[in-house]
């Protein structure tokens, strides 16, 4: 049976959950995945290890809450000041999502599963199942870049055809934010591994690059593109 650690009292005993779940953060942040383990965890928050298995039965439920308190981090980061150009707004949301994966990365690889801790991975949701109040109540950072891009095929900035019912627009939003999400992902996850050269020099020739020609691609103007990614940027 595990004892209460030296100096907390039974009042403090919720308090220890949060503890290990902070000091596995700060683990993470400061030394990577492989420092996620029970017995680091427990000496970074000053309890027992067997703290860890009675709050959260082992390792596993502990990283999972780890991940799961990146991606509330992570929501919070991508949460920018709606304006009157949703092209921008969403924009604003890719700015914010380089800028946490550069300043977490470790976290980050473990979020997206490209670096799992003791061979653990949170589960996922399947984002393209779900309908836009599915993403923006169980996975809200992506549902940044979803409700930007909605925005955006409401307002005509991003073309659909002729005349779509409402299920089929919610439905390319989501494909259109995916194709986003993928674009990001895909260019944070070459630049935190050093193919880009220095930090940022990659920015302009190859994100912003992409970016502009995939929402050209989507219907948008070319000059409406620059605008919007001026105003993302802080720079029109």
């Amino acid at each position: 049976m595990a004892t209460m650690p030296q100096g907390r009292t039974p009042q403090d005993q919720p308090s220890v959950r949060d503890d290990l779940l902070h000091a596995a953060i700060s683990l993470l942040d400061d030394h990577g995945p492989d420092a996620l383990q029970a017995r680091k965890v427990a000496a970074e928050a000053g309890t027992s290890t067997m703290a860890v298995y009675t709050h959260f039965a082992g390792m596993r439920e502990l990283i999972t809450e780890v991940v799961a308190e990146g991606f509330r981090q992570f929501d919070a980061a991508l949460t920018v000041p709606q304006t009157a150009d949703p092209v921008a707004d969403f924009l604003s949301a890719g700015v914010a999502y380089r800028r946490y994966a550069i300043e977490r990365p470790h976290m980050y690889r473990l979020m997206f599963g490209s670096a799992p801790a003791q061979g653990i991975s949170a589960p996922v949701p399947d984002v393209l199942a779900l309908t836009l109040s599915e993403i923006y109540q169980s996975f809200p950072a992506f549902g940044h870049v979803v409700r930007g891009m909605h925005r955006s095929m409401l307002v005509g900035r991003i073309s659909l055809g002729p005349k779509p019912d409402d299920a089929a627009v919610e439905s390319a939003a989501v494909a259109a934010a995916a194709q986003f999400w993928a674009l990001m992902h895909g260019f944070v996850m070459l630049e935190l591994a050093g193919f880009f050269g220095s930090e940022g020099s990659a920015f302009a020739p190859v994100l912003a690059s992409m970016t502009t020609n995939l929402l050209i691609a989507m219907g948008d103007q070319p000059q409406q593109v620059v605008q919007s990614l001026l105003s993302a940027l802080g720079t029109s």
